[in-house]
């Protein structure tokens, strides 16, 4: 085994506003294993990178993956994963941070487990007022199996999120998975859990908060106004049908298949948002017929000349 026990991953993009708060929650962690944090770097037109370079010189185990060009979040964390040294990796974002204990309780449990995932719950800090409530589940569980894909689909104890979670590390990198390959894709953490989680056969819930997510800061990619939320959300959906069929997973692809309803409330949510963003009619009703052969198709899904070709011929599947 390593002798570094987790390994941080923190995407940076002109994050200066927020990134020594994140910091700092990482650094002052009351964890007494061994981690390291590994930034990987876009090309930033603020002071990030200066921030992280005064950090180095204090933090040994702070590792700076400085990329040339703009990768985006999906593709900079897979190159951290590269070189990760961790036999556990977890997440966070450059505008949340993490509670002190964080690493600690999610370590705890998925080496007493021997989990594949770890995930907990969190708390979501609204607006500049710094308003905190607490996304908690009902109660600590154990998944097991078809249980995992099942959960994760009704969007409720397993979101969607990266940064909620701990990984064993040859989940992420030597299982097949999806990624989204473009720095504007939406919903890749999404993507990318729904072909990992396929893969595991157990999954630990913690209902203790352990992560901040501050919502609607002007930073975060979540507060940018776009009007193809439904279509992006339909694109990932898709992704994951094409990759169960190549893949010949029988058992995510009926997992999949029982949470059809939840996954069209959220179609549902998203049109609401989209409509008030100013969408045609055309593209409501093109997002509705896609939705129903995503659903109803009995044979393999149909990709080209869908609103989701490109996207699905951009992700990279391994």
């Amino acid at each position: 085994m390593n002798s570094i026990d987790v390994s941080i991953i923190l995407p940076v993009y002109n994050n200066e506003k927020t990134l020594k708060r994140a910091l700092d929650s990482v650094f002052s962690q009351s964890f007494n294993g061994k981690f390291e944090l590994i930034c990987a770097i876009d090309p930033s037109k603020d002071g990030s990178l200066s921030i992280l370079e005064e950090y180095s010189k204090k933090h040994e185990n702070l590792v700076l993956l400085a990329f040339k060009e703009r990768l985006g979040t999906a593709l900079s964390r897979q190159k951290a994963i590269e070189i990760a040294k961790g036999n556990y990796i977890a997440f966070l974002d450059a505008d949340d941070e993490l509670r002190n204990d964080f690493l600690q309780k999610m370590f705890d449990a998925i080496v007493k487990k021997d989990a594949d995932v770890v995930n907990c719950a969190f708390y979501v800090v609204y607006g500049m007022k710094n308003k905190k409530a607490t996304y908690p589940f009902r109660r600590n569980a154990t998944l097991l199996g078809k249980a995992i894909l099942r959960s994760f689909y009704m969007d409720a104890c397993i979101r969607g999120f990266m940064w909620s979670k701990m990984y064993r590390k040859e989940i992420l990198s030597s299982f097949p998975g999806a990624l989204l390959s473009s720095p504007k894709d939406m919903f890749e953490d999404q993507a990318l859990n729904g072909t990992l989680l396929a893969k595991c056969k157990k999954v630990v819930l913690l209902r203790c908060p352990l992560y901040y997510y501050y919502k609607n800061n002007s930073s975060s990619l979540s507060s940018v106004k776009r009007n193809d939320r439904a279509q992006r959300h339909l694109a990932v959906f898709a992704l994951h049908r094409h990759f169960f069929e190549i893949t010949h997973n029988h058992v995510a692809l009926k997992a999949f298949r029982s949470r059809f309803f939840r996954m069209g409330w959220t179609l549902s949510f998203d049109l609401k948002i989209d409509k008030k963003n100013g969408v045609s009619k055309e593209y409501i009703k093109k997002v509705r017929e896609e939705w129903r052969e995503i659903r109803d198709l009995k044979t393999p899904l149909p990709i080209e000349g869908k609103s989701y070709e490109e996207l699905l011929n951009r992700a990279i599947l391994h």
